[in-house]
């Protein structure tokens, strides 16, 4: 009790003392179209003060009672501590064609003396979906969410599924998880179990729990989008997505300005500062007071940034990079990260757990997708720069990971690395080969998993688990065009081509559309607001009509492109069925959802060649993309599915699960092997 004591007192007192010392601070969230929701330096200052000195002062009492809590566990644990290592997208079928060749050495040691298997995935495939389902074991109907993004029926508008933010009149900003049901960390808080949970995605803002978390996937930027870049150059480059461009103005010999724009600030636009580049012999950025040298074609450390409007501050970071060429400098600034030594919106439960992890290892990223792959699809970086990218932020992560695995030798330590899911969707065309990315992801994944095992004692469990797989993604799929040829989607006069948002669709003659990476609605009567499909018999027959039709679909060469498609009815159950697809489309390897549809756009055809960078997916039938499940304990049961990792953790750890929890507790038993090679690490 002694040695825990002071392992407690060790933390809290550098956290009250960083607290301290952490110069004045401003908390705000910029919405899409809303300004500044800032609260003054002074009130988060003292609320940061008051939060450390309460944490301090109850202490002991906490203790107590989670002894107590943990006197009147239900079950006998079974395990004296979770580890959760989440690699997104990790391909078993992939992993799985390297082991043969004698390759992963880590992930062989875990599939001979453990467990290695498919870990069957949601409907769809999709990270959002997947991660909400095994943070809360249901079943999107349960959950709520069923895409990265869903239909505002009212408007026929996408908005993002997970998070609703906005500022009210007063200008006060919010931003809610609308992500329902409940984490399975939270039924372990409720007998004194803690947990550190960091970076799974679908926990932003971060609710409340015994233990600390750091928030995932959507967390936005200060501007208040899911991160996006600036292009500063002499030249518009045109449209883009993802990203907006900055004029460099040549102010001397070698000498660039700019304006960097930040949030949204007043009417006038957004809030900026100013920036200043040298280049020549030496290549300078002058930005925020501080000057940085930059090296072409390197991403350079973080840099904060504040930007004012008036008494107010917003706190961020980011990375530039200098490319020099013929017409002139081009600089890329990566999207503008939430600082988590001074967050201007909630990232971390406490809220100075962040702050605690920067003092820790320095700046990192905090954004919810944080490798640019927009910036590299249109050519704004390179290939190797976004790779320096990805690892730089998977180095970030793990400094984090392990930090709570040594402080955390009880309940569960859960961290997901989203570097394997990114590097796959740009460079799955490479293959495994040998110098490819993929080879190398593969290989450092094995490596972290190699690592991790020898951080564990007896009665650890480790289960390394990723939310699906990944195949190809060579030709898109537009099927809102489809659905306007075959008669089902109506358009306004003079309308041949929607870039976005419906703008154009005649509602009076639409019985469908389509809008995400795989559902297809009905514009249903009571439910949309210009719905024309009656419920009942006559949606049940439009229903059958679409996924006949699409089952059908050929490309030029004869290949299917279809697979299967469900009605909603066939797959979900629960109270919020209504907020997702009535269809859900499952292609074909190679086939994908358009760019275009997926925001409620039409092209000119049905199907198109993929010519992004984004060459690799896992939104296509999910029974192609199983995620993996690989434990240094040996499973008993077949067909595990990601429902179950949930009910899983809670049984190991002593803990019932609740009824409403959809998936099983697998059963898992320790393997001597196993023991032994702990035991020798």
């Amino acid at each position: 009790m002694n040695t825990r004591v002071t392992r407690s007192y060790g933390l809290v007192i550098p956290l009250f003392l960083v607290v301290l010392l952490l110069p004045d601070l401003a908390h705000g969230y910029v919405g899409p179209g809303a300004g500044f929701g800032i609260l003054t330096s002074f009130v988060v200052f003292l609320n940061a003060l008051l939060i450390s000195l309460l944490s301090l002062l109850i202490w002991p009492v906490r203790v107590l009672i989670r002894l107590l809590r943990r006197a009147r566990l239900p079950l006998k644990p079974r395990a004296g501590r979770v580890v959760i290592l989440g690699l997104d997208g990790f391909s078993p079928k992939l992993a799985s064609g390297l082991l043969s060749q004698g390759k992963l050495e880590n992930l062989t040691r875990l599939s001979r003396e453990g467990t290695m298997t498919e870990l069957r995935t949601t409907c769809p495939g999709i990270s959002p979906v997947a991660w909400s389902s095994f943070q809360t074991s249901v079943n999107p109907a349960k959950h709520a969410i069923f895409d990265f993004l869903k239909i505002d029926r009212q408007r026929y508008l996408p908005v993002l599924s997970s998070v609703k933010t906005g500022a009210g009149k007063d200008r006060k900003a919010y931003a809610r998880l609308l992500r329902r049901s409940k984490p399975f960390w939270e039924h372990l808080g409720r007998f004194g179990i803690k947990s550190s949970v960091l970076r799974v995605p679908i926990t932003y803002p971060p609710e409340p729990l015994d233990g600390q978390l750091l928030s995932g996937m959507c967390v936005p930027d200060v501007r208040g989008t899911q991160g996006s870049y600036t292009l500063l150059s002499q030249s518009d480059p045109g449209s883009m997505t993802g990203g907006q461009w900055v004029p460099l103005s040549p102010c001397g010999e070698n000498i660039w300005s700019a304006d960097l724009p930040g949030p949204g600030g007043s009417d006038d636009g957004p809030v900026t500062v100013p920036l200043r580049l040298t280049t020549g012999e030496r290549n300078a950025l002058e930005v925020a007071g501080e000057s940085i040298e930059l090296r072409p074609s390197r991403l350079s450390d973080w840099v904060r940034i504040v930007f004012r409007e008036g008494r107010k501050k917003v706190r961020a970071i980011a990375r530039f990079c200098l490319y020099t060429e013929e017409d002139g400098p081009r600089l890329y600034a990566t999207a503008l990260n939430v600082d988590p030594l001074s967050p201007a919106l909630p990232i971390s439960h406490p809220v100075y757990y962040s702050r605690y992890l920067a003092g820790m290892q320095g700046p990192f990223a905090t954004l919810g997708l944080a490798e640019d792959t927009w910036a590299l699809s249109n050519d704004v970086i390179d290939e190797d720069t976004f790779l320096e990218q990805a690892w730089s932020i998977f180095e970030e992560r793990r400094s984090m990971y392990f930090d709570a695995l040594r402080r955390n030798k009880r309940g569960l330590v859960a961290c997901v690395f989203d570097t394997s899911d990114r590097i796959q969707h740009m460079f799955f065309d490479r293959g495994l080969d040998e110098g490819s990315p993929m080879r190398e992801m593969y290989e450092r994944m094995d490596e972290l998993i190699g690592q991790t095992l020898k951080e564990l004692r007896r009665k650890d469990v480790l289960i390394v688990v990723s939310d699906h797989g990944f195949t190809s993604f060579h030709t898109c799929l537009d099927l809102n065009r489809w659905l306007y040829e075959a008669g089902f989607l109506g358009l306004e006069d003079g309308v041949e081509t929607i870039e976005r948002n419906f703008k154009g669709v005649d509602w009076n003659r639409t019985r469908a559309y389509s809008m995400g990476l795989a559902g297809i609605m009905l514009n249903l009567a009571g439910r949309e607001s210009q719905g024309i499909v009656r419920p009942g018999a006559e949606s049940e027959a439009v229903l059958d009509e679409i996924a006949s039709g699409l089952l059908q679909l050929r490309d030029d060469e004869g290949a299917p492109v279809v697979s299967r498609a469900w009605k909603a009815a066939e797959i979900y159950q629960g109270p919020y069925m209504e907020q997702g697809p009535d269809l859900v489309v499952g292609t074909h390897e190679g086939f994908r959802a358009g760019w275009r549809c997926v925001t409620g756009g039409l092209g000119p055809t049905v199907l198109y060649p993929n010519t992004m960078h984004w060459n690799g997916d896992h939104c296509h039938d999910h029974h192609l993309v199983p995620g993996i499940l690989a434990s240094n304990w040996s499973l008993r049961d077949e067909d595990p599915a990601i429902f179950d990792v949930g009910p899983t953790v809670l049984s190991l750890l002593g803990v019932e699960p609740p009824e409403y929890m959809e998936g099983k507790a697998l059963t898992l038993e320790p393997s001597s092997g196993t023991e032994e090679s702990i035991e020798q690490a």
